[in-house]
């Protein structure tokens, strides 16, 4: 197994977890998102395409951060399983990365503004995705 690999995936499944649990936690709170690039991120966030098929798209995130954060411990802690989780992995993670893209494109071409969160997530969604091709197991 490739530890480097497994050790950034962990922390990029965690840090994309928190992202989305920050904006999941202030919806729900009703509290205002701060944004520390002096921007109003409510706009993307509350907007129309804030939710897919009737689910706020930061409770989707934080489901597959966590999801593909439970597979790859699934893979470490059970080996005989781990091409199969691997697998998985891959196909979620180019999910993952096209859906990204898609609300990224949203967020460029049809609402024309920006939330920093949304952009970390994306970011993070890239990095889970071309480290899900170097993990091996």
């Amino acid at each position: 197994m490739q530890t480097n690999f497994v050790s950034t995936f962990i922390v990029f499944s965690i840090l994309g977890a928190l992202d989305a649990g920050y904006l999941f936690f202030k919806h729900r709170s009703a509290r205002p998102l701060i944004c520390p690039v002096n921007h109003d991120c409510a706009v993307v966030t509350e907007s129309r395409w804030s939710k897919t098929f009737g689910v706020r798209n930061d409770a989707l995130g934080v489901f597959y951060y966590l999801g593909m954060l439970a597979l790859v411990l699934g893979a470490i802690f059970m080996p005989s399983l781990g091409k199969g989780i691997l697998w998985i992995i891959k196909v979620g993670s180019v999910i993952g990365l096209l859906f990204s893209l898609f609300l990224t494109y949203v967020q460029i071409v049809k609402i024309r503004d920006y939330c920093f969160y949304c952009v970390i997530s994306a970011i993070l969604t890239l990095l889970l995705f071309i480290n899900s091709f170097a993990l091996a197991f």
